[in-house]
């Protein structure tokens, strides 16, 4: 079997990936993750940043005047901050302003979003457009369910799939044809992720966030929103971002065309318990939004 070979099926459902070669090895593949050899490396800025949350004597405005050393990435972030995509009534004109707003764990999930997107092929903008999509989603969960820390589940939303990003950066043409495989036997992706390279694009997100010291309520999401059954920790945050990616794929605003929707496992239900009203309202209010993403451009962000 070659290459471009899709896998068989057992009669027990599962895949027999005998004879397909990715070329993607699992330990190899997280040592260049961890290198981040076309990644921006961020670790130094999120060390100093952790490190000055942490002490006492520094104050917000230590820490947005340290952010704001990076003139790129400051810029990065002001633009993001004041787009269509947080509506604020009025203009973001520093740093600090932003951490006042949004809080520290929701700008270090900003700082990872603005360094990585930008390196995704024009070819994967699809994916852009979902995320940005999955974020407004969590956004709206969380607050029909009055559950807390709104910005930090939207930030949640906006990296759930940072693997993705990872993989069509560093192996673009293997997760290419992964795709392709999955879409041809109408299989979700993470599982022919697994099936064919032993881990998937939730995994590789859950690395990232080690990397760069993420903290746990924005990785647990990040890592574990296609198994929210075997989260042990902030599960109704896994539960609220499996829900807002199942709606917002529900509505045609996936990241691949083709792929079937998944049935959610169980404990989401309970975990994020929305009555049929409830339901009809998120859908109401996500709908128009991302119906306004599907021709978005990075470009438009300004």
């Amino acid at each position: 079997m070659t290459q471009n070979a899709a896998p068989n099926l057992s009669p027990a459902g599962e895949f027999d990936a005998t004879g397909i070669d990715l070329g993607l090895d699992k330990a190899e593949f997280r040592r260049r993750v961890e290198n981040l050899s076309n990644l921006p490396t961020l670790p130094h800025l999120m060390d100093t940043m952790s490190q000055m949350i942490a002490d006492p004597n520094s104050s917000m405005s230590d820490i947005g005047d340290e952010i704001a050393k990076d003139q790129v990435l400051t810029s990065k972030i002001l633009r993001l901050v004041n787009s269509a995509f947080y509506g604020f009534n009025r203009p973001i004109s520093t740093v600090t302003h932003a951490l006042i707003l949004l809080g520290y764990d929701a700008v270090k999930g900003l700082i990872v979003s603005t360094s990585v997107f930008e390196y995704l092929p024009e070819a994967a903008y699809s994916l852009w457009r979902h995320s940005l999509g999955v974020s407004q989603a969590c956004r709206a969960v969380t607050r029909v369910i009055d559950a807390p820390d709104e910005e930090e589940m939207a930030v949640a939303g906006l990296l759930h799939d940072l693997g993705k990003v990872v993989m069509h950066i560093e192996a673009s043409q293997p997760y290419a044809k992964l795709i392709e495989i999955a879409a041809a036997h109408q299989t979700p992706l993470w599982k022919m992720e697994r099936a064919l390279v032993g881990f998937d694009h939730a995994e590789i997100g859950l690395w990232l966030c080690e990397e760069w010291a993420l903290p746990e309520k924005l990785a647990v999401p990040i890592g574990y929103h296609h198994k929210a059954q075997i989260a042990r920790q902030h599960r109704q945050r896994v539960s609220i971002v499996a829900v807002a990616d199942a709606l917002v794929r529900a509505m045609e605003g996936g990241a691949e065309a083709d792929l079937p929707l998944e049935e959610l496992p169980p404990c989401v239900e309970e975990d994020v318990p929305l009555t049929e009203m409830q339901l009809r309202r998120l859908i109401d209010a996500i709908e128009p939004e991302i119906a306004a993403l599907r021709y978005l451009t990075p470009d438009d962000m300004g």
